[in-house]
């Protein structure tokens, strides 16, 4: 029987694919016959190439196969016979998004490549992308530097190897105490290290201080074992916890040394680093939510100019840009459409940003729609093309969508807009008019009379979200109709408080949408919670580069399950609720140290990062209040701060407060270096000590990073 690989979490791979299978690499202008194989102690795809020719398993966003491929069949003339052994694999590296293209000879080895990919991958995801897998990744993060140092595979480091291997990592050290920690770890005083002593130089060198400070200010008893009190009383006092009986006994147990028959301080960091304390609750992981109510009684997810990957003059148009913002739990995407040689088009009018069919863009839609959350995608359409081809747009439209399209009321006695819920699994078209929708583009008179003119067939599939023209707040706004303004009329608008307050009423009936200023044309945002106070639900964003307000949605939308909708508060949907601000609170940041920082993406191989931390809070109607740690030189694997900062709440709208940590790198010359970051709202942050995701510049995670912090709120 063939040997089954597996890694050390028990998950198995094909003989094959660990020693290498022959696989078609298709570009644009090549095709060649490589080596691909899986390592699965480092979680990689291999082949040989002058370039990177690595894939970690973890960075990969979809494998497509089947329908998911149409899009490649024009340009690499894919035909009938091949299209069945054809698989496209989407992933990140440095940040940005490639595809590798790969054909197997046989249907038998397609086969065993997707299934064997798309299972390591959801493992891996599993383990890397959680908030509570700490654990599992400190030892994936111990196989893959071990495997990259030992290049020449004997199985063993000599001094120099752990001296290189220490600058991959982010540490300085002494030349002196580097070799008294590789001379501690070589036990058999071979002058090299195999991977049982290359674990305990790692553990020699991530010693914890401050971990040790911690468990020994609890234990006060036994000394070294931590009681079943003690535990307990850390929990409720510090942790904030409200478990019953039962719960803290089971979790003591769940990390006590059976031998020892209690918790030492192995145990201890354990459950610091378990799923069981994570900074954000897994309760908000999941939907939890009432989505029963109006739609305007939720922000709701929404993407800016959908088509782009790039800024909003000359970058790329792409149904990428679709796939990925709906992936990522955008339930409102932007289609700008234009008259095309051969139907319409989607692009950024009058710029150089290349076009896309219609077509493609509704088929991508309507194939990656409900992937990520049940509940209704809306389409915001703004129409520049001519009667003829808006008849072609609404063609398409229902022959793609089908049943999904909503074409009708659901009910011919509605008053308020349906629910979330009894929209789940429909797509609702918003707009038509570019006038009234506020188009970011300027255009000429001319264009503009043009643009009036509307194919019916388009017009009527328009049903809870006809946009209209803004007329001021005493008019009689049908519940179905909404209107746009973009960031700077509404920060306008939102000077007055009557105006302010007016906004807030209209929205407990009525949607609203906030597109950005059309000069940012390097696609930057503008911070959301400005206008979520106001209670406007499509906050749309620019999601071609992860800044402050891209952070801020994400921090938003990853409650409720990330199903794309977040229900306001209460005051928000019901005015007449006393909007008096609650007592002035003090919330309490200690940042104690950070673990295993990444390099910046232009620093050199033997360049060590300088971090310090910058702790923003985030309040609506407020400029950001920040307060930074002091610079730690030559350390991003464990520098430690020790640094507590005070705060003052006293908002009006908690549940819309956020806190950011950012963690930079100091440079002495020129601009301070973007290194990661993490926010959350404050609403959903759990006190005590927790250890803090990062996300690099791009958004995704670094899976072997943390901050250690304490926080509370009093």
């Amino acid at each position: 029987m063939d040997q089954i690989y597996h890694d050390k979490q028990n998950v198995t791979i094909e003989p094959c694919l660990a020693e290498g299978t022959a696989l078609l690499k298709v570009s644009l202008d090549k095709k060649r016959e490589k080596i691909f194989r899986i390592d699965i102690d480092q979680g990689q795809v291999l082949w040989n190439s002058k370039k990177s020719g690595k894939i970690n398993i973890e960075n990969i966003k979809e494998i497509r196969v089947g329908d998911a491929i149409r899009g490649y069949k024009d340009p690499f003339k894919i035909s009938a016979d091949i299209e069945p052994r054809w698989f496209t694999i989407i992933y990140v590296d440095s940040g940005k998004y490639k595809t590798l293209h790969l054909i197997a000879p046989t249907l038998e080895l397609f086969n065993i490549w997707v299934d064997n990919l798309k299972k390591l991958h959801l493992h891996r995801v599993d383990m890397i992308g959680g908030l509570d897998q700490l654990r599992k990744r400190d030892s994936l993060w111990l196989n893959r530097y071990w495997k990259q140092a030992d290049k020449d595979g004997k199985s063993k480091l000599g001094y120099d190897d752990v001296v290189n291997l220490c600058y991959d990592l982010n540490i300085y050290m002494s030349k002196a105490l580097l070799k008294t920690k590789f001379n501690e770890a070589d036990v058999n005083k071979n002058g090299s290290l195999d991977f049982t002593d290359f674990q305990q130089f790692v553990k020699l060198i991530k010693k914890r201080d401050e971990l040790d400070k911690l468990f020994n200010s609890l234990a006060k008893e036994r000394g070294n074992i931590l009681t079943l009190q003690e535990f307990k009383g850390f929990l409720v006092g510090i942790q904030k916890c409200t478990l019953n009986e039962e719960e803290y006994d089971n979790l003591y147990h769940k990390f006590c040394d059976k031998d020892l028959k209690g918790m030492n301080l192995e145990g201890f960091s354990g459950f610091l680093m378990s799923s069981d304390n994570t900074i954000f609750s897994s309760e908000h992981a999941k939907v939890y939510q009432d989505m029963s109510q109006p739609l305007s009684h939720y922000f709701i997810d929404s993407s800016h100019n959908t088509y782009l990957l790039g800024n909003q003059l000359a970058g790329k148009s792409s149904v990428e840009g679709y796939i990925r913002a709906i992936r990522e739990g955008a339930r409102c995407v932007e289609i700008d459409c234009w008259d095309g040689p051969d139907g319409p088009v989607v692009f950024h009018g009058y710029t150089l940003t290349t076009k896309i069919k219609f077509q493609d863009v509704i088929s991508s839609i309507r194939t990656q729609a409900f992937k990520s959350s049940p509940y209704p995608l809306i389409i915001s359409l703004e129409v520049h093309c001519s009667i003829e081809q808006q008849n072609q747009m609404a063609s398409i439209l229902l022959d793609t969508l089908g049943d999904c399209l909503v074409t009708k009321f659901l009910s011919e006695n509605e008053t308020e807009l349906p629910s979330p819920e009894n929209l789940s699994y429909k797509i609702i078209l918003k707009g038509l008019d570019t006038i009234t929708d506020a188009s970011d583009v300027e255009t000429s008179k001319e264009k503009k009379a043009e643009a009036k003119k509307f194919a019916k067939a388009l017009s009527d599939l328009i049903v809870y979200c006809a946009s209209v023209k803004f007329e001021g707040f005493d008019r009689d706004y049908k519940y179905y109709q909404l209107f746009s303004f973009n960031e700077r009329a509404s920060i306008e608008l939102l000077k007055k408080k009557s105006d302010k307050d007016a906004l807030i009423q209209h929205n407990t009936n009525h949607l609203t949408r906030i597109y950005p200023w059309g000069f940012r044309v390097n696609s930057s945002n503008y911070e959301p919670h400005h206008q979520w106070i106001a209670g406007n639900q499509l906050v749309a964003l620019n999601s071609q580069i992860f800044d402050r307000g891209m952070q801020i949605s994400q921090a938003m939308f990853s409650v409720n399950g990330g199903c794309g909708y977040v229900l306001k508060p209460e005051r928000l949907c019901n005015p007449k609720i006393s909007n008096k601000n609650p007592p002035a609170q003090t919330l309490t940041i200690e940042i104690i140290s950070a673990q295993q920082l990444p390099k910046t993406k232009d620093s050199s191989k033997r360049e060590i990062v300088d971090p310090f931390v910058e702790v923003e809070l985030l309040i609506p109607g407020a400029e950001a209040t920040k307060k930074r740690t002091r610079t730690i030189s030559d350390n991003g694997f464990n520098p430690t701060w020790n640094e507590t900062f005070k705060f003052t709440l006293n908002c009006e709208e908690i549940n819309l407060v956020f806190l950011r940590f950012v963690v930079w790198d100091k440079d002495f010359i020129n601009s301070n270096d973007f290194i990661a970051s993490y926010c959350i709202l404050i609403s959903r942050l759990q006190f005590g000590y927790r250890y803090v995701p990062l996300n690099d510049v791009t958004g995704e995670l670094c899976p072997f990073a943390s901050l250690f912090i304490r926080s509370s709120l009093e």
